[in-house]
């Protein structure tokens, strides 16, 4: 299974079949209800995409798997916390077990890596991103690291600084960020969404230099993404009826609500899209999709082509695991699967813990 032909054939075939959706969810565990041993737990949900009957049955696999975190895996951790799960690629995720560290792993082989210390300083924030590099063959970990704040006391805002990390050098190196500024204004990668197709897509904002107080100030949200290949950074404005706002409010409240509405980056049918609340339609708190056409890896368009209200009892919605199938949390912590079609509710035999993530996987044999 080393065989690099059999490995990129069999991620090939992972990635293009139709039969079956992989759902991975993250956690810690207590190995032992006696000990404070923790374990990094993955439950694999496998669900099949061939049902059609009339009682809505969803056909579906659970498979576990768990590293112990005094296996020798996590050396040089400390505080570990909860996995923060920040991007996925080719069934290798990228995670944050604790504040300042990320670790590569790939687990349907049982591999982890720990990534050595980033050369930036860790100011502020710092957003992370994580993909494939077509053109080299290589996996790239992307931090970016900002001020967001007058630290220099000169009333004015700092572009972000931006470092890569290469798994086949296992080593960071400092890139120019010349794409993240204009003359007037910065542009700051925040929520880290997704990876398709060589380009690594986030929520972010873009900020005039000239710092003002907050009450005025005046960040505009939209997405930010960065070629793997080029290593350098594009942006795109969200639909227009997200820049709406209320007579009377202030433009950074409006702006702060749209950051924070569980707007996020998802691939849909094939395409990028936009999914989150539809707050300015009939409906004020359903959900909507939004498909980006014409996109050339620089710029495109928005169009909506999906709306539905939120499920009574629903506290968090998921994933979508087919264009008409979501999985979703309920107020007691079940995890169920809701046709969009027929309104069709299916319980899973999963319980949601508090501090676990979910991603929509593909299955690889890729070494990390």
């Amino acid at each position: 299974i080393n065989n690099p032909t059999f490995v990129e054939n069999h991620l090939s075939n992972s990635m293009q079949s139709k039969l079956s959706t992989c759902v991975l969810f993250s956690r810690f565990d207590q190995s032992d209800a006696n000990s404070d041993e923790k374990e990094l737990a993955f439950s694999f949900l496998y669900l099949r995409n061939d049902y059609d009957d009339d009682e809505h049955n969803v056909n579906f696999v659970v498979e576990d798997i768990k590293f112990p975190l005094s296996s020798g895996r996590f050396i040089g951790l400390e505080d570990v916390e909860s996995p923060s799960i920040l991007g996925h690629c080719n069934g290798i995720v990228c995670l944050s077990p604790c504040s300042d560290n990320l670790v590569l792993c790939n687990p349907a082989i049982k591999e982890i890596k720990l990534l050595p210390k980033s050369g930036l300083p860790d100011w502020w924030g710092c957003a992370v991103g994580f993909g494939y590099d077509p053109k080299s063959k290589d996996y790239k970990v992307s931090r970016i690291a900002s001020y967001q704040a007058d630290i220099y006391g000169d009333g004015l805002i700092y572009p972000p600084r931006v470092e890569i990390y290469t798994l086949s050098t296992d080593s960071w190196r400092e890139i120019r960020n010349n794409s993240l500024e204009t003359d007037t204004t910065c542009f700051f990668p925040d929520y880290f969404q997704m990876y398709f197709q060589g380009i690594c897509y986030w929520v972010g904002y873009e900020q005039p230099k000239q710092s003002v107080e907050y009450e005025d100030e005046e960040q505009k949200p939209m997405v930010l993404f960065f070629d793997t290949g080029d290593e350098i950074f594009h942006n795109l404005l969200f639909p227009d009826s997200f820049y709406m706002y209320e007579e009377g409010s202030s433009y950074a409240y409006e702006m702060s609500y749209l950051m924070y509405c569980d707007l996020r980056i998802i691939l849909w049918n094939g395409s990028i899209a936009l999914f989150g609340f539809n707050r300015f339609s009939v409906f004020p708190d359903s959900y909507g999709v939004w498909v980006l056409d014409d996109f050339d890896g620089a710029k495109g368009s928005w169009t909506k082509h999906l709306t539905f209200e939120p499920l009574m009892g629903s506290k968090k919605v998921l994933e979508f695991w087919r264009s008409d199938e979501i999985l979703m949390v309920t107020e007691d912590g079940d995890i169920v699967s809701y046709n969009l079609a027929t309104e069709k509710l299916k319980n899973l035999p999963m319980n949601s813990p508090s501090d676990f993530e979910t991603i929509v996987y593909v299955n690889s044999l890729v070494p990390i």
